[in-house]
């Protein structure tokens, strides 16, 4: 098993945990362009605040973290909605094969 392959599991376990205690979410993931949806595990950070190099200040946005296991990679595009509430993938923040965090829109 590779590093990255283990990191997946990690987190896949530890997302597990963190949802019994409602700390975590799961959500349902479509492809862009429509096609079969799949159950995914996520993290929705609300209100995110970063200040960037050029002292850029960002606040209000949303970004969802993504567990990656399994074969599961989100894309630009992909919605999925959680708790009732639908968000589109817009740009990627990071993505280290175990987690892939996104800025998204929110949809509804």
């Amino acid at each position: 098993m590779s590093q990255r392959e283990f990191l997946a599991d990690l987190d896949a376990t530890l997302h597990a945990g963190l949802a019994v205690a409602g700390m975590a979410d799961t959500g349902q993931y479509t492809p862009p362009g429509g096609g079969a949806s799949v159950l995914c595990q996520v993290y929705v950070d609300r209100d995110v605040e970063t200040i960037g190099g050029l002292r850029q200040f960002v606040a209000n946005r949303v970004e969802i973290a993504y567990v990656r296991h399994a074969g599961f990679a989100p894309a630009k595009d992909g919605t999925v909605i959680v708790d009732g509430a639908t968000f589109t993938n817009a740009k990627i923040v990071s993505d280290d094969g175990s987690l892939s965090r996104w800025m998204v829109r929110s949809g509804s």
